[in-house]
């Protein structure tokens, strides 16, 4: 057996040729890995001492995603990637299958495997992030790109925060890319270092190459302080996420770079920023009493009201202008919650197509209501909507954002400081009995249980005993009251008592719903 700094190698440089996306199947499936298995002793046995211990991870790459970190034996594994390659190259029916996602994974579990037996493991970075280079390519199968479509980008960062960047079209040069443009300027050092922790602690971390057979690819170089450079690739689809925050995202933020391809492609859906609502209606009133001295016939009524969701305040903000002095403003401030409310709707989509109303529609005498919404986008420049407030003046799907924004601010209601249920309660003496009216599903009719449990509050859902058969039943309760035994409205003894707290199972399945 040879020694580990060979074996070392070996998987390191047969690794990085199955992350290469651009290879050529015959470097894969020619004599050359074959070659190299025999210089290190490994066994050709068709896999079957590795199936005897692993069973199907012998070429399922999901069944030996599974079981990779218990395998520790070389030999073994070296023999299960020599006998998986002499497949490819003798018993497959074409060796270009050796390129299919699927056996590029099994090929890249296993030798990262060996690398990491037989030496540090090359695939986690180690150490302080002193400069990142990335090249991303953007060619796919499919049409041949114009020679003016920029297909790959290069970009350096260094600690330092010196930027460097070239931008290659496809060209005319026969497969030879053409520098169409480059930058070089400098960022904030510590918005350098907040970019470059966070790349550092991603891929200092077990990563998980993304390969697929349709799009481009990138190729990574992460080096550290020591001058230890550590390699990384994967295909230009990547949705790596630190902590909340997208990495390509993370990176065209920082740089001021909207454009760049980075790991993902740039190839995301756009999302919405904010939305602003503006609502405007003029009113034309004619008074019953008027001094006879004056020559205006109307007052004008002028109100408006104003709703903004924005994503970066985590803010949604309704406004309304009833009249001069009167101004009424609600702000909710939700984090997270305003992300996901935003997120309900699709960018590409959202007030997309308006019917419009027909030329002879009568309008309302005395009265106008229009309406301005803007969109503003992360990537597309922000779009303005104006119309009419009516049905076929706004947009078609406005009924359903106005029912998504409704329910959200529902949600959080108007508190409890003005809650007759709240500041009306009394607190129950010892000696009185809790009194629950609930309602049974759809109905209107309440019915009094009894309980001991001094947590249930209008408007939660408790399990009963209904019917004469005493079935359990899911019933809402409407009201709560207090009575001594002598006051009670009925019979203690004869009254049915609430079995417990709802809990979600109770609501599943639903023919637990009475």
């Amino acid at each position: 057996m040879a020694d580990m700094k060979q074996i070392h190698d070996f998987a390191m440089k047969w690794c990085d040729k199955f992350r290469d996306q651009n290879i050529n199947y015959i470097e894969l499936v020619d004599h050359w890995m074959a070659d190299d298995c025999d210089a290190l002793g490994f066994d050709m046995d068709c896999g079957h001492a590795f199936s005897e211990k692993y069973g199907n991870a012998t070429n399922n790459h999901e069944a030996l995603d599974r079981i990779i970190d218990d395998v520790t034996d070389i030999p073994l594994l070296g023999s299960a990637i020599y006998s998986q390659w002499r497949y490819f190259n003798h018993w497959a029916y074409t060796g270009a299958e050796i390129l299919e996602p699927q056996n590029r994974a099994w090929f890249i579990l296993a030798l990262s495997r060996l690398a990491i037996l037989s030496g540090e493991n090359p695939f986690i970075f180690q150490g302080t992030l002193k400069k990142m280079r990335i090249i991303s390519n953007n060619i796919c199968y499919g049409p041949m790109p114009e020679p003016n479509e920029e297909v790959e980008q290069h970009l350096t960062v260094n600690s330092e925060g010196r930027v460097w960047f070239s931008g290659y079209n496809f060209g005319t040069g026969g497969g030879r890319y053409e520098k169409a443009r480059s930058e070089n300027f400098k960022i904030d050092k510590g918005e350098t270092d907040k970019l470059f922790g966070a790349i550092a602690a991603y891929f200092g971390n077990e990563y998980t190459e993304i390969f697929a057979t349709d799009i481009g690819d990138w190729v990574m170089e992460l080096t550290n302080t020591e001058g230890i450079t550590y390699k990384f690739r994967g295909s230009l689809c990547a949705d790596f996420d630190y902590e909340g925050t997208d990495l390509s995202d993370l990176v065209r933020d920082t740089l001021g770079m909207d454009d760049l391809y980075v790991f993902d492609g740039n190839c995301k859906p756009d999302v919405i920023n904010k939305i602003t609502l503006d609502y405007h209606r003029l009113t034309k009133i004619e008074p019953r009493h008027k001094p006879e001295d004056v020559d205006w016939k109307f007052v004008t009524w002028d109100y408006t009201e104003h709703l903004i969701i924005d994503r970066d305040t985590e803010t949604l903000e309704h406004i309304q202008n009833i009249g001069t002095g009167c101004k009424v403003s609600r702000k909710y401030e939700i984090e997270g919650g305003i992300e996901s409310l935003l997120e309900n709707f699709d960018a590409e989509e959202l007030f997309s197509h308006i019917e419009g109303n027909p030329d002879d529609v009568i309008d309302t005498p005395n009265e106008a209501k229009d309406y301005t919404i803007t969109i503003e986008y992360k990537k597309n420049p922000s779009r303005t909507i104006v119309g009419s407030y009516d049905k076929n003046g706004l947009p078609e799907d406005f009924a359903d954002f106005a029912e998504t924004v409704f329910d959200f601010i529902r949600f959080y209601g108007l508190g409890e400081i003005l809650d007759p249920s709240v500041y009306g309660k009394t607190k129950r003496r010892k000696s009185e009995y809790i009194f629950c009216s609930v309602t049974f599903d759809e109905g209107y009719k309440s019915y009094y249980y009894l309980t001991e449990d001094d947590s249930i509050e209008i408007g939660n859902f408790v399990l009963v005993p209904a019917g004469k058969d005493n079935h359990e039943a899911v019933v809402e309760v409407v009201n709560i009251e207090y009575f001594s035994e002598e006051n009670a409205p009925l019979p203690i003894g004869k009254t049915k008592r609430v079995i417990r707290k709802c809990t979600d199972d109770d609501f599943d399945p639903p023919d637990k719903l009475v």
